[in-house]
């Protein structure tokens, strides 16, 4: 199995992204920060569709 670390920069997450920040002094355990990054959604995935439903959004109030 490939650690919390290395599966979120399979998902494109950068090196300086917190996985897991601390919760009542203590951090989520291994299989915790596993499941988050199952959980996640892809930088580059949820970049694509605010920007495609931005330039949808823009060319409808352009033409009014």
């Amino acid at each position: 199995m490939h650690s919390p670390r290395e599966l979120f920069r399979a998902q494109g997450f950068p090196d300086d992204y917190v996985i897991a920040p601390f919760c009542n002094d203590r951090l989520p355990t291994k299989t915790a920060q596993i499941r988050m990054c199952g959980n996640s959604v892809c930088p580059d995935a949820a970049e694509a569709l605010v920007r495609a439903n931005y330039s949808a959004l823009d060319t409808q109030y352009a033409s009014a």
